[in-house]
């Protein structure tokens, strides 16, 4: 079996809603298209960034996705697969809020 990249369509467990809804699982089999591409945009983000640090919403916005897209989760897969890595809180300069900083992971980032 090959290793999946950062572009397979990857059909996540998480990304769907428990109890598993019907609507919520197709939702995630849909999104498993997208994921790649929002992935790599945000990781490219963080590349970018390092060595300094970003809040999910961003690296979102440095990737030029929408707010409104999920982003977090995306980031939340790039932090279980060790592309990035979590620092201190911070305020966010988008939201204002604390948020966790992340980094782009020189390790395991190529």
């Amino acid at each position: 079996m090959n290793q999946p990249t950062m572009f397979d369509p990857d059909f996540r467990n998480g990304r769907h809603r428990n109890p598993d809804w019907t609507s919520s699982i197709m939702g995630a089999q849909n999104v498993a298209y997208r994921a790649g591409s929002q992935k790599a945009r945000l990781l490219a983000a963080y590349e970018a960034a390092y060595p300094l640090g970003l809040t999910d919403d961003e690296a979102a916005v440095a990737a030029g996705l929408d707010l409104t897209s999920c982003y977090w989760k995306r980031c939340g897969e790039l932090r279980q697969d060790l592309l990035i890595v979590t620092g201190p809180q911070r305020k966010s300069r988008h939201s204002g809020l604390f948020r966790i900083e992340c980094t782009y992971n020189t390790e395991r980032g190529k």
